[in-house]
């Protein structure tokens, strides 16, 4: 039976700690847990063994390799320093080849600012598969709007919509501190900066184009 949703941990900054990332994990049963190359030094610390670890492995520490070379639990994806796309889109190309329908990406942001930018846009390569995929930071949660996001319980929270297309079209906001009916957004545009959830339900409608979201917790 294929595993519903996938838990994949790069090798950015994990500002999340055991207790929190344990309890997430834990909370799916359907679940596929990969280590995309150094990203196993994060679940090593975090006393969580994943199901795979994939990448070229020129980042993964040699004491947490060895470790998880040894378990019979722990298959092992091998690529070669020069390829054509990254760790991180490999372990995508994973989720989406073995039926994943969910995709949560931990320790995406905070290092190299290109490997960042191209996890975010990432997000729009997982959604082309009609897989719901999301960056997940302690405080923090980033996603992509191809038609409606309905946000509940996050009052208080604030919201920002930028477009991931040149423009994105009949875009719609309610439940917010600055809502909108039929805008239009352009990329090269701030409009939909620092917006704020003031109701139990927010919603985000998108007519034609995609919008990234960032959700950050209120204090």
């Amino acid at each position: 039976m294929y595993k519903q949703k996938a838990f994949v941990f790069l090798n950015g900054i994990f500002n999340f700690s055991q207790k929190k990332i344990l309890t997430i994990v834990e909370s799916c049963e359907n679940k596929l847990i990969i280590a995309v190359d150094g990203g196993a030094d994060i679940l090593y610390e975090a006393g969580i063994v994943p199901d795979v670890i994939i990448g070229d492995l020129d980042s993964i520490s040699e004491q947490v390799f060895n470790n998880f070379r040894d378990n019979d639990r722990v298959k092992v994806v091998k690529f070669p320093v020069e390829k054509d796309k990254t760790d991180s889109e490999l372990a995508v190309d994973y989720c989406r080849e073995n039926g994943i329908k969910e995709i949560l990406i931990f320790a995406a942001l905070g290092g190299r600012i290109d490997q960042e930018l191209g996890n975010i846009n990432l997000l729009e390569y997982i959604a082309d598969f009609n897989i719901e995929g999301r960056i997940i930071e302690e405080n923090l949660e980033i996603g992509i709007i191809t038609d409606k996001k309905i946000f509940k319980d996050n009052s208080g929270d604030e919201l920002s919509l930028i477009p991931q297309t040149d423009s994105v079209d009949a875009v719609y906001i309610s439940g917010c501190k600055y809502n909108v009916e039929n805008q239009c957004f352009i990329r090269s545009r701030t409009r939909g900066i620092s917006n704020e959830i003031i109701e139990k339900e927010a919603k985000v409608e998108v007519g034609i184009g995609i919008l990234i979201y960032i959700l950050r917790k209120g204090s």
